[in-house]
């Protein structure tokens, strides 16, 4: 009878103060996004020719790693469904409520490439006769031993539990993945192969942003820190990053915050905001930024806090809002890899107000590392 191994020991703070290790993560983005898409180019093209006959791509993964493979796959809505179909699953519906085909294409996000339900997606996905690609930071990892390949991506793994770089490391080499697919099939190859040259200058765009907007961050969490609920709203590639924000949020200093597409706040929610609410807004995608507009001006009658974050010279959201964020002008496909930044800022230096640790999540308290074990059991996440 096999014996269960034993759980790990509870963690001991590496840090006590300011900089946390997460702000260290925060800061190592840049160079995650340029080792990334140096190292995985490769492997890159090795995986796009393997799938080239292939139309139908699942992403999957948990938490982090989902909002990374969501992130990733947006950029395939560049064509149309009848050459490329792509759905964004969550790995436990995934691996237990879903039927794909042969023709299909599993691609399963795990920063440790141990996460159990991941690889269980996978699996059911390679039984059902799918090409399984895993996205990780661990080369030897369990989830290279379930899928047909795997990328290594990063620059090294995330050292803090609440996961920041990681989330753009995965999706920085999905992106890269969506473009070769798309280049394949004969996409619009001018705006590709624009977006291409534009995915090779994030890295000296991240760099400028921290520095823009590390000090804005940290007065708005000063001012803002005890404020009843945070909001996150944001369309089509943005809004990954709207349920990315809130679960940091959520992580680091354990309040009320939501991620929505910008719309379905707008479908009832809205009615929950008054002045003991904050509400960020990635208002940076042109065909959708009059609804952004109008979810500023409402929430700002409503005494809200509201925090638009926008490409620069956006003149419109600047007459409506006092904390508006600007951001390098770039296509709104990637604009999500700089609009994270400064809402990773605000989380951090919100925890940090309100004397958390961000590096451990909870699990510095007896009972939440008792819970997590029940969560996840050893060797499982």
């Amino acid at each position: 009878m096999a014996v269960s191994p034993a759980p790990p020991p509870r963690p001991v703070a590496e840090r006590t103060r300011h900089p946390f290790l997460t702000y260290d993560m925060i800061r190592d983005i840049p160079e995650t996004i340029r080792r990334t898409i140096e190292k995985c180019s490769g492997g890159v093209e090795s995986f796009s020719r393997n799938v080239r006959s292939k139309n139908d791509f699942y992403y999957t993964g948990c938490g982090t790693a989902f909002f990374s493979a969501m992130l990733g796959a947006d950029i395939l809505s560049l064509i149309g469904r009848d050459k490329l179909r792509f759905e964004c699953i969550q790995a436990l519906e995934l691996a237990n409520h879903n039927q794909i085909s042969s023709n299909s294409v599993a691609i399963g996000v795990s920063h440790s490439g141990i996460t159990k339900t991941t690889i269980d997606a996978l699996r059911s996905s390679k039984e059902q006769g799918a090409y399984c690609l895993g996205i990780t930071h661990f080369a030897s990892s369990p989830i290279t031993q379930v899928a047909h390949e795997t990328l290594v991506v990063g620059n090294g793994p995330d050292k803090s539990r609440c996961h920041t770089k990681c989330y753009l490391a995965g999706a920085t080499a999905l992106t890269q993945i969506g473009l070769r697919l798309l280049k394949q099939h004969n996409a619009n190859s001018e705006h590709v192969a624009g977006i291409g040259r534009e995915l090779s200058e994030i890295p000296e765009l991240a760099e400028k942003v921290l520095v823009s907007t590390d000090q804005a961050m940290k007065e708005l969490a000063e001012k803002n820190s005890r404020k009843r609920t945070f909001y996150f709203a944001g369309t089509g590639a943005s809004y990954p990053n709207a349920l990315e924000a809130a679960l940091k949020v959520m992580e680091t200093s354990y309040v009320p915050a939501q991620g929505f597409e910008t719309e379905q706040l707008l479908h009832g929610p809205w009615v929950s905001l008054d002045d003991e609410s904050v509400v960020f807004i990635m208002a940076t995608e042109g065909r959708t930024h009059e609804r952004s507009v109008d979810l500023a001006r409402a929430a700002t009658n409503l005494g809200s806090t509201v925090v638009p974050l926008v490409q620069a010279g956006d003149r419109e959201m600047a007459s409506i809002c006092k904390n508006v964020i600007e951001l390098p002008l770039v296509d709104e496909h990637l604009a999500p890899y700089l609009s994270i930044i400064p809402l990773y800022l605000f989380s951090y230096y919100m925890c940090l107000q309100r004397n958390y640790n961000p590096d451990y999540l909870r699990y510095l308290t007896p009972s939440y590392w008792d819970a997590r074990t029940i969560i996840f059991p050893p060797g499982t996440h």
